[in-house]
């Protein structure tokens, strides 16, 4: 797989950056620590703050109004929490739940604006952000409209996919159930299910597992992820 689909790809649901430029800053921050399970925010309220997620990982949630779930995407330590609702001063829509136990640094406004944003580099680091949550809706959008159920799981499994020791096996760790994996893609959990029984009748993938599933014919799981 070429390099700009595989990038494409990790780009569908989750945030990371090398934010080596806020370390010298650490010291204006207050640290916090947050247990799996947590939240951070809740959805409505104004964030007069803004994060630096240094360990962990957090999921970003928004709950239609008949109570469904849609993941929009995983922050995955190093990456910033909560740039749009800081500068746009709007309440929240969504909010996130700490899926990792996790160390985040908080900065004030008044840190932020008065010290940070004097720093060409934090600018660059905030904008780098942005833009990857702006392309990462732009290929989730995308995504959604174009592609098939099964292409869009095993680009998630992808994501996630090891290879064992002796070369032999590959595998991924899915880390979702199958109604948050639904939930991630828009789809109803029976929908999801008889695809993923699909992928398995077809030998592409074991049975699905959050914790462990097989990738058993590699050729036809990356057919469909550049379909």
């Amino acid at each position: 797989m070429d390099k700009d689909k595989e990038k494409s790809i990790h780009e569908f649901s989750q945030i990371s950056s090398n934010m080596q430029e806020w370390d010298k800053y650490l010291h204006l921050a207050v640290k916090i620590k947050r247990a799996k399970g947590q939240e951070l925010f809740e959805s409505g309220e104004i964030w007069n703050k803004l994060y630096l997620l240094q360990t962990g990982e957090v999921k970003l949630i928004r709950l239609s109004n008949d109570g469904k779930e849609k993941i929009l995407w995983r922050g995955i330590a190093p990456c910033l929490l909560g740039e749009g609702p800081f500068f746009d001063g709007l309440p929240t829509l969504s909010f996130f739940v700490i899926t990792k136990p996790s160390v985040l640094y908080s900065f004030s406004a008044e840190t932020v604006y008065s010290v940070l944003l004097k720093d060409p580099l934090i600018v660059t680091s905030i904008l780098r952000n942005l833009s990857q949550k702006v392309r990462l809706n732009i290929n989730q959008n995308c995504c959604l409209s174009f592609s098939e159920l099964s292409s869009r799981i095993c680009m998630y499994l992808y994501q996630k996919m090891h290879i064992s020791e002796n070369r032999k096996q590959f595998y991924a760790v899915p880390e979702l159930t199958q109604q948050d994996l639904a939930n991630h893609l828009s789809v109803h959990r029976v929908t999801l299910n008889k695809t993923l029984r699909f992928l398995e009748q077809q030998g592409i993938t074991g049975p699905y597992n959050r914790k462990l599933t097989y990738i058993l014919d590699v050729d036809s799981f990356l057919n469909l992820i550049q379909s």
